[in-house]
């Protein structure tokens, strides 16, 4: 119950800070370029050693109306910039005003993070790793959903929509991720398969998407056994705002004549268009959008509709309150398997792989989803803030199969409350409490429920001039359909220290996962695989620890790299039983994930022209029971990215550049393992030309017409082109 005692103590703080009433005083600023002195919009203030943070207008100015009268300072970051931190002399003047200026240079890629600890710091100073895909990296790739724009992160794998980090998770069609989905910080996993939906937001609204490597249960409780992805929705501007993207592309015909499909191309196009500005005292944000896409493969065409409205609080910087809603629509073909000789029109080969079986044809699904989260902060004084948080989350499906057809309809209902309290400079203590109840109503799960209750505290304090130490711990407890609860403790504990000019970081924690309704209840076939229940699953637990550093290489190359290494215990895979008829999922007893990340960025070469960044990832991945290597993980990952910028004259900039991918092939596979596997060998191709407020990108992705698959018999998408105009104004 340390955790709530923290809280209560936190609360206490309240009376005291206002009985002692210190010295305030208003503390004003604005944050420009270096380059031309330019406001420097969306960049992120705050006042070291305090409870106090906010970011720049439109004008890139700032003020914090009950601010210490000490000595403080400032600390200022915006991607793209170098951080840098100003000082303010003591004094009780009514106003004290203070310009910060930030030199630009793109390879200090240091955006405020908040997923790595509840406090809020800078990315390279964080204790564990992690990897941020930025606005930029997303509009330069004209990336249709949030997992394009982390696939390539150092130590990701994404198959067929389920993200793996660091070989935490295989493939299970969707069931039971280990990787938590946050927005804004408010955990959004679907209730009933604990999956993440990547299409619920558009790309074009995002800021920035964090992702933390490695187990945060001592954070965020079940989910985040193998680490965090926090989508960060964009800063609103007080001035009208208006954004639009437009999308048009296609697919290239397969390889073989004899494995070719239909006679006219498959396409895909869509818009998205979005409206903002300030009213008053709020920001208002309006967003939406639609995509159809005819599909690489028979009956696998999409067409899918997305909403979104973010409502800002802007009145008072002590105050930080938004609410979001976004809703989503899609209806797309069912496709499990690629058909075999005799299943479909197979002109003779062994297997048609854009084909499905003809039995299939005509199945289809019609998908759901609904969320509104409220979030809000107060900061009370200038060592103590508040901060509170509800959720609504609503997932359902409509499958309608030849063979049969099935839904399900599963709501998620959170909650949160926490206190932050810096006693002194240099420490800040973390405590709160969280609710989730989920519901589901479905004849492939049946009717279940699954309450958690968390607690958590977080201390983090400075070690001298150079060290950081943060010691958490978190107890859930667990009951499904409200009976036989159980607790379990997730401890953490990291350090950071700076030996110039390397920064060293280690950490060691607890991570847990309950199983999800649908891996305890499912109940269904497809295509001749059957999965049956199996409601006696138990919690999957690990010990995860890291050490990793960062440091320059020479003034244009920083280069980053960590050791990681996970014990798990009761891990959850699906598992052929029955003697190869049937898929259940099982507690696999022990099972070992170990390996090593390196990433080295480059900026500013050949005269500023050249960015680029290369990453490897070694990963091995062992079934210690079995003694047999996990399915569906490659042993090595490595990512190629460059870009060439050309800036011409009253013409705009042109930056061309490539994406290059290859990932060894998994040792094993569940099903179908006689099929012949291949290593994954990607070339994406793009250029973006800028001009004003336009730009347009063109790409090819998969550019050699590189036939591979993920999972089996599920073949990945054939060279595509794709053209994007976003318009802004």
């Amino acid at each position: 119950m340390r955790a709530v005692a923290l809280a209560a103590l936190a609360a206490a703080q309240v009376t005291a800070a206002r009985a002692q009433q210190p010295p305030l005083r208003r503390v004003a600023g604005v944050v420009v370029s270096a380059t031309d002195s330019a406001p420097v919009p969306g960049a992120s203030i705050a006042i070291i050693g305090t409870a106090l943070r906010m970011t720049t207008d439109a004008s890139g100015r700032f003020a914090f109306p009950r601010a210490p009268a000490d000595m403080l300072d400032l600390l200022a970051a915006r991607i793209g910039y170098v951080p840098e931190i100003a000082s303010v002399s003591a004094g009780r003047d009514d106003d004290t005003t203070v310009t910060v200026v930030l030199p630009p240079n793109p390879i200090q890629v240091s955006p405020v993070i908040v997923t790595a600890s509840r406090e809020e710091h800078l990315a390279e100073e964080a204790p564990v790793s992690v990897s941020v895909a930025t606005a930029a990296d997303i509009a330069r790739r004209a990336t249709l959903g949030v997992d394009e724009a982390i696939a390539r992160v150092p130590g990701v794998e994404i198959q067929d929509g389920q993200i793996g980090i660091r070989g935490s998770s295989g493939y299970s069609r969707g069931l039971g991720s280990r990787v938590l989905l946050l927005v804004d910080g408010v955990p959004a996993n679907e209730a009933d398969r604990d999956g993440i939906d990547w299409d619920l937001f558009p790309v074009t609204e995002v800021e920035r998407v964090e992702v933390m490597k490695g187990t945060a249960s001592a954070l965020y409780g079940s989910s985040a056994l193998g680490g965090v992805v926090n989508v960060i929705t964009r800063e609103i501007p007080d001035a009208l705002q208006f954004r639009a993207r437009f999308l048009a592309g296609g697919y290239a015909d397969p390889a073989y004549a004899a494995w070719r499909w239909r006679s006219s191309p498959a396409l895909f196009g869509g818009a998205d268009l979005s409206l903002s500005r300030r009213i008053g005292p709020v920001k208002l944000l309006l967003s939406g959008g639609a995509l159809g896409n005819q599909g690489y493969r028979e009956n696998n065409d999409d067409r899918r509709t997305h909403a979104m409205a973010k409502l800002v609080l802007a009145s008072s910087p002590q105050l930080q309150a938004e609410l979001v809603g976004a809703a989503a629509e899609d209806r797309y073909g069912q496709v499990l398997l690629w058909c075999v000789q005799g299943e479909c029109d197979d002109r003779g080969q062994a297997y048609q792989p854009f084909r499905v079986d003809s039995t299939a044809l005509g199945d289809r699904t019609r998908s759901t989803k609904y969320l509104v989260q409220a979030t809000a902060r107060q900061a009370l004084s200038p060592g103590l803030a508040l901060r509170g948080r509800l959720s609504w989350y609503r997932t359902s499906f409509e499958d309608t199969f030849r063979s049969d057809s099935d839904a399900a309809t599963s709501d998620r209902l959170g909650g949160e409350f926490a206190a932050e309290w810096h006693p002194r400079e240099g420490r800040a203590i973390n405590a709160g409490a969280e609710a989730t109840y989920s519901t589901v109503t479905s004849d492939l799960f049946g009717d279940h429920s699954q309450t958690e209750l968390g607690w958590y505290a977080e201390n983090e304090s400075a070690v001298g001039a150079a060290g950081r130490v943060t010691l958490g711990v978190r107890v859930d407890a667990i009951a499904v359909d409200a009976v036989a609860w159980n607790a379990i403790a997730s401890p953490r504990l990291a350090a950071t220290w700076q030996w110039w000019p390397v920064r060293l970081r280690a950490s060691l924690g607890r991570g847990f996962r309950a199983p999800s309704l649908a891996e305890r209840f499912s109940s269904t076939a497809a295509q001749g695989i059957a999965v049956i229940p199996n409601p006696n699953l138990e919690n999957e637990t690990s010990w995860s620890g890291e050490v990793g550093a960062a440091a320059p290489a020479t003034r244009n190359i920083v280069v980053d790299a960590a050791i990681f290494w996970s014990e798990y215990r009761n891990l959850i895979e699906p598992e052929l039983v029955t003697g190869g008829t049937e898929i259940q999922f099982t507690n696999v007893t022990r099972a070992r994930v170990r390996g090593l990340d390196v990433t080295a960025r480059a900026a500013d070469l050949v005269h500023g022209h050249l960015t680029a960044t290369l990453a490897y990832t070694w990963l091995d991945a062992w079934d210690l029971t079995a003694d047999q290597p996990l399915a569906f993980r490659p042993r090595h990952l490595v990512t190629l990215s460059a870009d060439w910028l050309a800036e011409f004259t009253g013409a705009g900039a042109l930056t061309v550049g490539f994406d290059a991918h290859a990932a060894s092939r998994p040792a094993r596979v569940e099903i179908f393992e006689g099929d012949r596997r291949v290593a994954a060998r990607t070339l994406d191709l793009r250029a973006t030309w800028q001009h004003r407020d336009v730009t347009l990108v063109a790409k090819v992705e998969n550019a050699f017409n590189y036939i591979y698959t993920l999972v089996p018999r599920t073949l990945e998408p054939p060279r595509t082109y794709s053209l994007a105009l976003m318009l802004e104004r």
